[in-house]
């Protein structure tokens, strides 16, 4: 077997994840999940790059549009025409910040027909088992200056949460999980709309393993 970055730090981070992927797990497999952490890895859903590529139409789409739109109808019990609005509102943040507090918030809409405003969930706290939680990997993005391929990425209800970046500990004895660090850094750097509803990035080589918050200096990664 050829070792390397994919087939050894990152596919077992991949089944560490998802389970063993030709495993698909169903709702009562995933509640086994979370009560004894038994069925399908920790219960996340694995999209292949070339499955995930038909779910965006351009390849600078960060917010996975299919995915939010059937978070939101399935948290909030409303039809497409009020989901799609939500998506457009979700869709004009442009800070790291206005996730966040989306993710803790949600989003107020006005009723035109009642005026009143209404509050819509992107993320449910109370049933996490209605959340999608969707692992891809080798993920093409265009950013700013840089065109990436982040080795793993986390979304929740279409939304990337979470990069994770791994090292061989077999490429060389020069390479660890500090080129990964640097490399999340590049990243933000030059293709930061990616990063913009980022919670946290992970580096690791197999060996040791960090994590830090978006845009953390390689000082504040802690295991």
């Amino acid at each position: 077997m050829k070792f390397n970055e994919q087939y050894t730090v990152e596919n077992y981070i991949i089944e560490f994840l998802c389970g063993d992927r030709s495993f698909a797990p169903t709702q009562d497999d995933k509640k086994q999940v979370t009560q004894d952490g038994s069925a399908g890895g920790l219960g996340y859903e694995y999209i292949p790059p070339q499955e995930f590529t038909q779910l965006r139409e351009f390849e600078n789409e960060y917010i996975v549009s299919p995915l939010l739109l059937a978070a939101i109808k399935r948290i909030n019990n409303i039809d497409d025409d009020e989901a799609y609005n939500i998506v457009r509102e979700v869709k004009k943040i442009d800070t790291n910040e206005g996730f966040l507090n989306l993710f803790r918030n949600g989003v107020d809409i006005v009723d035109l027909a009642t005026k009143r405003t209404i509050n819509y969930r992107v993320v449910d706290f109370d049933n996490l088992l209605n959340n999608q939680f969707v692992v891809s990997n080798q993920f093409y993005f265009e950013g700013n200056s840089e065109n990436i391929r982040p080795d793993i990425l986390v979304f929740l209800n279409g939304l990337p949460v979470v990069d994770i970046e791994a090292k061989s500990p077999t490429a060389s004895v020069s390479v660890n999980y500090e080129n990964a660090v640097d490399q999340i850094g590049r990243y933000e750097r030059n293709a930061w709309k990616l990063f913009l509803p980022n919670c946290f990035n992970v580096a690791t080589d197999g060996l040791k393993t960090v994590y830090g918050v978006t845009y953390s200096p390689k000082q504040y990664f802690a295991e």
